[in-house]
């Protein structure tokens, strides 16, 4: 857990991570070798958060501050594979959401941020209630949706009791703009975080219905009736 104004090294990333869900990573800067090197020695997270501009993503190259979304997620390495020149294959899972308060650079070009816990603040259990009843089978159809798109099996995927984590789960596997997603990771309280959720996964869900609807007809439409056709 974190503790009010910890320094922790920031990974500004083209991706938003919520708290519960895995994040591989292909580790290959020198910044971020030493950076994952001292997090494997001491055990301590990392944090990620969603970059603005592609000059957050370069080393000595950007106003940092203004270049990050400021509320982020700790990364735990929770497996790692040695490549050649230090190179590594990590697997990461977010834990702790936190918000950015200031950045400074370290002499490996490393950000370094002071951060301060973002805890979620609780509704009235009545209201969550009702509120995840109504997400939780938004959920399901549209994890089935992305099956029928991919052609994967994801009848045996559980999803997680804890309201929370539901919501961030159903940000995970929605296919919207990282901004939208960012701002589900930014939201104060659990009952806002589920209502808005519901409402970008019921948007993105009509969205892929209608995709598969016309990939169906276009599918379709391609299946000509056999026909003796004439050679001439």
């Amino acid at each position: 857990m974190l503790a009010q104004n910890t320094s922790i090294p920031i990974f500004p990333l083209n991706v938003v991570l919520f708290p519960g869900m895995l994040l591989p990573l292909h580790i290959f800067e020198e910044r971020y070798k030493s950076m994952t090197r001292e997090c494997l020695d001491t055990g301590e997270p990392f944090g990620v958060v969603l970059a603005k501009t592609k000059d957050a993503l370069e080393a000595n190259r950007g106003n940092y501050f203004e270049d990050i979304y400021h509320v982020g997620t700790t990364a735990h390495i929770t497996a790692v594979e040695h490549l050649d020149n230090g190179r590594m294959n990590v697997i990461t899972v977010g834990q702790d959401r936190f918000i950015i308060r200031d950045i400074t650079i370290d002499m490996d070009d490393l950000l370094i941020g002071q951060v301060d816990p973002f805890p979620m603040k609780e509704g009235s259990s009545l209201e969550v209630n009702y509120l995840i009843q109504k997400l939780r089978p938004m959920v399901e159809q549209y994890i089935q949706h992305l099956a029928d798109a991919s052609g994967e099996d994801l009848s045996d995927a559980t999803l997680p009791s804890d309201p929370a984590a539901l919501a961030f789960l159903a940000g995970t596997a929605i296919q919207g703009p990282l901004a939208e997603k960012q701002k589900l990771l930014s939201t104060e309280s659990l009952n806002t975080l589920i209502a808005n959720t519901a409402s970008m996964l019921d948007r993105e869900d009509k969205i892929l219905s209608y995709m598969l609807r016309a990939y169906d007809v276009h599918q379709k439409a391609q299946r000509l009736p056999f026909v003796d056709y004439s050679l001439n």
